[in-house]
């Protein structure tokens, strides 16, 4: 339970209100067994209590579900199972074909089996940071004034990304999961490292001139688990 944390009660859940400047939309899910409402500042508590009311049993067994899989050690890879994409919750809906996104849901045929579906999904996340690194990376490049000299994307689940000393920068394919500022955070962060490769005062410093925000940044990435 997180120190002077905000709360609602819905039909006797009780979710857990986080809120966000940058947030556009209302999102729910669950990490370290605590229901959670993502909202924007402007969202009145009234307005989000009417939010969560529609299809609560629907999202409440989808909770369920994703609840039991944290505890259970992985995801079921059900029909209406939520999973992440950039910051929000998408349900998975079962039809045919290799499995993609449509900006509304993640589609796919049947999967064999846990390691079919766990490789699914690490093959769509992988595309995807790839696909936004591509698109908004060299921007970060040019503004901090700094350029890897290679860019790997890997399934590390330790760390968001890393720079080493010969000038690569490795970034998790989890990312993809994550709100864009989040990630906006990590790029800017490893590019730091290429002026200072440390953690000391001066780097944050650094930091904070691209990201005032980073601390904020920082800890909602530690708070969050994305997993698939």
């Amino acid at each position: 339970m997180s120190m002077g944390a905000d709360y609602i009660a819905v039909n006797g859940i009780r979710f857990e209100i986080r809120r966000n400047a940058r947030r556009k939309n209302i999102a729910v899910g669950v990490d370290d067994g605590v229901y959670f409402a993502a909202a924007p500042q402007r969202v009145s508590r009234k307005e989000l209590e009417s939010l969560l009311l529609r299809n609560f049993d629907e999202t409440i067994e989808a909770l369920k579900e994703k609840l039991a899989a944290q505890r259970g050690g992985g995801h079921k890879y059900r029909a209406g199972e939520l999973f992440y994409c950039r910051g929000e919750l998408y349900p998975l809906e079962i039809s045919d074909g290799p499995l993609r996104f449509d900006g509304s849901a993640f589609i796919s045929a049947p999967f064999g089996d846990a390691d079919a579906a766990r490789s699914a999904f690490e093959f769509f996340y992988a595309r995807k940071t790839r696909s936004i690194v591509q698109e908004e990376f060299p921007t970060w490049c040019k503004r901090i004034g700094a350029g890897p000299k290679r860019v790997n994307i890997k399934n590390v689940r330790t760390l968001w990304g890393s720079c080493s000393a010969s000038g690569s920068i490795t970034f998790s394919l989890r990312l993809a999961l994550v709100a864009p500022p989040l990630m906006e955070y990590v790029m800017i962060h490893e590019l730091c490292h290429f002026f200072e490769m440390n953690h000391s005062k001066d780097f944050w410093l650094r930091v904070a001139r691209w990201c005032p925000d980073y601390a904020e940044r920082r800890a909602e990435l530690r708070r969050s688990g994305y997993t698939w």
